[in-house]
């Protein structure tokens, strides 16, 4: 390395590698752990081997790791060649280690992404890599260097640049890619062969794992195969030449009897039909020796660096699933795990079970952190990372990984994924000589209903469950499932939600104070109307924290298909009066939408009390919308008369009916009141009237509305059951007309009509805010449906309707609120990431809006003598904003305020906590100034936000003594 030449390139980069609080770790120094974290150890050996020169650390507060986020190569001597760089891209890429790496020779900044495979030459048979940018060492501008500064990386803003929108892409991923291409070649194998879908898929799974082995190699040159071992197979040098000679029944059979545990066995049926089918077609696609071929896979990948997760995930994408599962992505299960067994908190005697196992994916992911809770206790003995013996690794796996699944194939998958992981942790002399699989299907890993198991097996026994049960709604069968398995129901399961009764039965698996962690459909689990199972929930169990990706529910996001869920973790004790639930609302980003990893600010935590929890309907969706200060915007309005109070007493006394329309369905029963007579369609039904009729001809229906038929006679007020885009779409209707069920229908005799009026205009005249409150309280509106806003006839008959309708009016700061959410908010429940909110960066004036909210919000409290709060200049840096605020006529120095535009807080966060400066917003206090340092984006800068800014700043300063 020469010095020189790396110390001017990481000072253009702005790495400060002299600073205390440096994330950039070289591979050729030796740290203590005071200096770095045990999984950055872990990262940094592995790019030891991949020959960087250093790695670029961004740590999280709380659980979870810190991410690798770039790595950087030295090449100012020519060390690595064209070739050696692209086996080296193709190895990274493989591995999904980090999205983004820097090479840098004499003359050049290289700038590649790590998210796009090699390119591969069919001619030459070689692959080659270039980068998106190249920049000079010599004379690129300060701006350009700029875009790929470590300053960026520290609060994860650089993701978010709009010139990087097309990089660094989850569907560029090996993970994408391999499973995309794996597809096309079984499609083509199975055409081609003619063999059955079941045996192609298991044919070319187990081949993935045969090079896997095939291509693991130790840093002495050892490989898994013995020398010449193909050769035994009428002279074959690989396994895609086995697979050419018709030898791939032997060589399997050889492999089974090697290893044991069945992973490669075939059945008999089976062995003979691939005896009997030409398997070279299938040998050229994987090796990418077919001319003109375009599903080259074999020379893309590095199968030594594939994350044994991907491997099971292949598989699990091949196998049939129900219908009620959805995937689990690997990136959501190591959240998971670190939420639950934080890597630097290692436990001995820890078992663990997933109720739901599937393809493995959890087992595999808290296996791996056993044994990294292994690595860290001898860490902390020797100062060395040494890897376990495989008896270590099998202990580890019979005593404290279990699972259960009512699939065998999902059973066969989870030991398989197991078996690899295995396979992952030792080297390639051990994997010849000294592995021998076991079973697991023996003892661990259970193939049964989870209500068996439940009802066959002790209780009491595991430290955690993890999961993502089944989601199915309305199950069939429900009461003969609880008679058969002898479930004892202490509270009622709504609506027969299968993943409901996974939640409240999995309880008793756990040890007392046992932690357990489910990825749950969030409608059944906060949203609806499932109150009453919350709160015999909340109350039995100490729930520390949920985290909300209902925000994340479109199809692509995070899961295949579109559904709204949160993770819900639940310790087994009951939780005292004063305990709070911590309810993450997570939100879209490129980072999450790219599946690199979540990105939760302070701005996305809510504190819910116990109280509340186990007795409010719409905390959640209120937080979810708009953050505790909505939620307390709405309650401010529980003391007014409903909607609903005021039909009721309508109905009771005045004859007036209210209900929806009717519903054709199952077409059961003649509605002489509907057949024959005008009717409207929902979509001739706008906010600006009735575009069209015409006279309904069905003559049966499943839902006639018989009992309140009236509300089909004028004068009657209908109300779409969707929140307009500029209104309401309510209309009072002179004229007898029918409707399907997503009009609400209202009917007041005639002598009454002008109070249907005055509902009509009281629902117009007051829309912003009765959207506000829809949105704040409806289960439905912008989370069942995505990005829609319909809503439940109940959330309509929830509506503040007073007496004095001046009760409906809202102060400066609620104002404040409702607008952020109306014109920003919603966009985001619906565009995410594209919302002007994640897209725009603050300007002059919303820093000037928001330093004058900010200090109205304090100064009421604490003027004192005229000291008031006022904002000083806001400092802008690369990448945040520093918004000082003085007390007292305090003001910044110079030499501070050119520190801190540099990007120094030194000063700022002397006697704090180190894990401040790993936070995305961050308020520091110093000599009557406050500041406010966040990132530049508008969403960080809004007014509502200095109102939670200066609520959060009041707690710090009562907590101080002020």
């Amino acid at each position: 390395m020469e010095t020189m030449v790396i110390d001017e390139v990481l000072e253009k980069l702005d790495f400060n590698v002299k600073s205390t609080y440096s994330t950039l770790f070289f591979t050729s120094k030796s740290y203590s752990s005071n200096e770095i974290l045990f999984e950055e150890k872990l990262i940094l050996d592995a790019a030891k081997k991949l020959r960087a020169t250093a790695v670029y650390f961004r740590r999280f507060p709380d659980n979870q790791s810190s991410k690798a986020q770039l790595f950087v190569f030295d090449n100012s001597n020519l060390r690595l060649s064209k070739n050696e760089l692209a086996d080296i891209h193709r190895k990274i890429w493989s591995a999904g280690i980090v999205p983004i790496y820097y090479v840098f020779d004499r003359t050049n900044l290289h700038i590649y992404d790590a998210r796009k495979q090699v390119d591969y030459d069919q001619v030459s048979k070689e692959i080659s890599v270039s980068p998106f940018d190249v920049l000079s060492l010599i004379s690129a501008s300060h701006q350009d260097y700029e875009k790929y500064s470590a300053k960026l990386f520290s609060n994860g803003v650089f993701w978010e640049q709009k010139v990087l929108n097309n990089r660094f892409l989850s569907k560029g991923s090996s993970e994408n890619k391999l499973i995309e291409g794996l597809k096309k070649v079984r499609t083509h194998f199975i055409i081609e062969s003619g063999i059955e879908k079941s045996l192609a898929q298991q044919l070319l799974v187990l081949s993935i794992l045969v090079k896997y082995l095939e291509e693991r190699i130790d840093e002495k040159g050892n490989h898994v195969f013995p020398s010449n071992y193909f050769n035994k197979y009428d002279g074959a040098s690989s396994f895609c030449e086995i697979l050419k000679k018709g030898f791939v029944t032997d060589f399997f059979d050889e492999l089974s009897s090697q290893f044991n545990g069945k992973i490669f066995e075939l059945k008999d049926t089976d062995k003979a039909i691939l005896k009997n089918t030409d398997l070279g077609k299938l040998a050229n696609y994987l090796d990418g020796s077919l001319d003109g071929n375009q599903l080259v896979l074999w020379p893309l990948y590095s199968f030594d660096y594939l994350p044994v997760e991907l491997i099971s995930r292949i598989y699990e994408e091949f196998i049939d699933q129900r219908k009620d599962a959805v995937f689990t992505p690997i990136h959501l299960a190591r959240l998971m795990v670190d939420e639950c067994m934080p890597i630097l908190e290692p436990k001995l005697d820890y078992k663990v079970i997933d109720v739901s196992c599937g393809s493995g994916v959890f087992l595999v992911a808290v296996f791996k952190r056993m044994v990294q809770w292994w690595q860290k206790i001898h860490y902390d003995k020797t100062g060395e990372v040494i890897s376990p013996k495989i008896n270590n690794l099998k202990d580890i796996l019979k005593n404290s990984i279990y699972g259960v699944d009512i699939e065998e194939d999902s059973v066969r998958l989870s030991v398989f994924s197991l078996s690899i992981a295995l396979c992952d942790m030792l080297t390639p002399t051990e994997i010849w000589t000294d592995l021998r699989f076991d079973d697991l299907r023996e003892k661990n890993i259970y193939e049964g209903n989870f209500f068996k198991y439940l009802m066959d097996n002790e209780k009491g026994r595991f430290d955690l469950v993890i999961g993502n049960p089944p989601f199915e709604d309305k199950v069939k069968n429900f009461d003969s499932l609880i008679s058969e398995f002898n479930i004892n129901i202490p509270y009622h399961i709504p609506r027969n939600q299968i993943a409901m009764l996974f939640l409240q039965q999995a309880m008793k698996l756990l040890k007392p104070d046992g932690l357990l962690s489910f990825v749950m459909p969030s409608g059944p689990l906060l949203y609806n109307n499932t109150l009453d199972f919350r709160k015999e929930f909340f109350s039995r169990y100490e729930v520390p924290q949920i985290i909300d990706l209902s925000e994340l529910r479109d199809s692509g996001v995070l899961f295949e298909k579109t559904i709204a869920t949160a993770v819900i973790f639940a310790k087994n004790r009951k939780p005292s009066q004063n305990h709070h639930i911590l309810h993450i609302a997570t939100k879209r980003t490129k980072t999450t939408r790219e599946r690199l990893f979540f990105e939760i600010d302070s701005y996305d935590m809510n504190n819910v009390s116990q109280e509340v929890a186990e007795n409010d309907l719409v905390v959640w969706k209120s937080n979810l919308v708009g953050g505790y200060q909505l939620y307390f915007l709405i309650k401010r309005f529980d003391g007014l008369r409903k909607l609903g109070s005021f039909l009721d007493f309508k109905r009771r006394n005045d004859d007036w009916e209210v209900g929806l329309g009717y519903q054709i369905a199952r077409k059961t029963k003649p509605a002489p009141h509907l057949t024959g007579h005008l009717m409207v369609e929902t979509k001739d039904f706008t906010e600006e009237g009735v575009l069209k009729t015409k006279i309904e001809n069905e003559t049966k229906f499943q839902w006639s509305r018989e009992p309140n038929k009236n509300i089909f006679l004028a004068p009657h007020l209908l109300i779409k059951r969707t929140i307009g885009k500029n209104n309401f779409t309510a209309h009072l209707l002179n004229y007898d007309l029918i409707f399907k069920e997503r009009i609400i229908g209202i009917y007041a005799p005639l002598n009454q009509k002008e109070e249907l009026r005055l509902l009509e205009l009281t629902l117009k005249e007051n829309y912003i805010f009765y959207k506000l409150f829809l949105m704040a309280t409806s289960a439905e509106a912008g989370i069942s449906r995505s990005g829609g806003y319909v809503m439940y006839m109940k959330d309509v008959l929830n509506l503040p309707y007073p007496e004095n309708k001046e009760n409906l009016s809202l102060s400066i700061s609620e104002e404040i609120i409702k607008a952020d959410v109306l014109n920003y908010k919603l966009e985001e429940l619906s565009k995410g990431e594209k919302a002007k909110l994640n897209t725009k960066k603050t300007e002059a004036e919303g820093l000037e809006e928001f330093g004058k909210t900010f200090c109205e919000s304090l100064n009421p409290i604490y003027n004192n003598d005229n000291k008031v709060f006022k904002p000083l200049a806001p400092i802008e840096t690369l990448s945040y904003i520093c918004f000082p605020f003085s007390y007292a006529n305090q003001e910044l120095s110079i030499d501070t305020i050119k520190k801190i535009k540099e990007g120094d807080l030194s000063e700022l966060i002397e006697n704090q906590q180190e894990s401040v400066l790993y936070r995305r917003v961050l308020r520091l206090y110093q000599k009557d100034i406050i500041f406010l340092i966040k990132p530049k984006t508008l969403r960080y800068w809004l007014k509502s936000v200095a109102l939670r800014d200066a609520g959060d700043v009041m707690i710090d300063l009562v907590n101080s003594g002020y």
